[in-house]
């Protein structure tokens, strides 16, 4: 009898010392695969860009902006990246559409939740360069000389756009337009649709409540930004970046219908 608990203990500790030193293994193993996938983790964010750094920080609904659209490599004069500056590796599609479908279009008639209030001054203040001048000015064909009707002007060469009425200018500022693999359509455009705030989203960026945005032509458009103030340097996938302030006077000045033309 002695003898036969002897062995039944012996038995038990045996036991017990296998499953001891199982689940030392398996607590081993556990360790190691989370330390593996930690420094993993460490080595793909080391390696990647600025705007999928910040992106895999920042959760997003479905990605990216990096750019949106405009989903980013560092700038040289911004303080805050804009997600949107990573050009695509492939060509990019011309005919990308707002994310978000609007319940109704803007109509041209302003209302007091949709559009602020402005003032519209001939002034030069927005920065240190002169209003353009009369002399010389190539009115698109669309404009009749005598006329008072709003339209916009976006010079590619010089990143600078300039609100006019008629033969006027009324203000003119530095703007940030595409980007050499991302290029804003040349040509004569009309606002089709205003949006107060704007999801945009493309293969390389999500971004959510861009501001005053106006589409001139398909997923084309005029919006103030956040994540950049690099104003006068191609930065964006093809929209016309501009400072907030600006863009928010914009948005009063033009309406459903007004003529964007744009240049190199």
């Amino acid at each position: 009898m002695h003898d036969r608990q002897k062995r039944a203990r012996i038995h038990l500790e045996r036991i017990y010392s296998w499953l001891v030193v199982g689940l030392t293994g398996a607590f081993a193993i556990f360790v190691l695969s989370l330390a593996v996938t930690i420094g993993m983790d460490l080595v793909a964010l080391l390696d990647a860009s600025p705007a999928e750094a910040s992106e895999a920080l920042v959760p997003s609904p479905t990605a990216t902006l990096a750019q949106p659209t405009d989903t980013v490599s560092p700038l040289p004069t911004a303080t805050t990246p804009e997600p949107t500056l990573v050009p695509p590796t492939a060509t990019p599609n011309p005919t990308r559409t707002p994310t978000a479908v609007p319940t109704e279009l803007a109509t041209s008639e302003p209302t007091p939740d949709a559009e602020p209030t402005v003032e519209i001054e001939p002034t030069s203040e927005v920065d240190s360069t002169p209003l353009p001048t009369q002399e010389g000015l190539d009115i698109p064909s669309a404009i009749k000389i005598d006329d008072e009707v709003h339209w916009i002007d976006v010079d590619l060469s010089e990143q600078r756009l300039t609100a006019y009425m008629g033969r006027t200018p009324v203000k003119s500022y530095l703007v940030s337009t595409g980007l050499p693999q991302t290029p804003t359509p040349v040509g004569q455009y009309a606002i089709w649709i205003k949006l107060r705030y704007d999801d945009m989203a493309g293969s390389d960026y999500y971004i959510e409540d861009v501001p005053f945005v106006m589409y001139f032509h398909e997923g084309y458009g005029l919006h103030g930004v956040t994540w950049h103030a690099n104003f006068g340097h191609r930065m964006s996938h093809g929209c016309v970046n501009q400072p907030n302030d600006m863009a928010e006077w914009l948005f009063g000045f033009a309406e459903v219908g007004t003529m964007v033309n744009i240049h190199e």
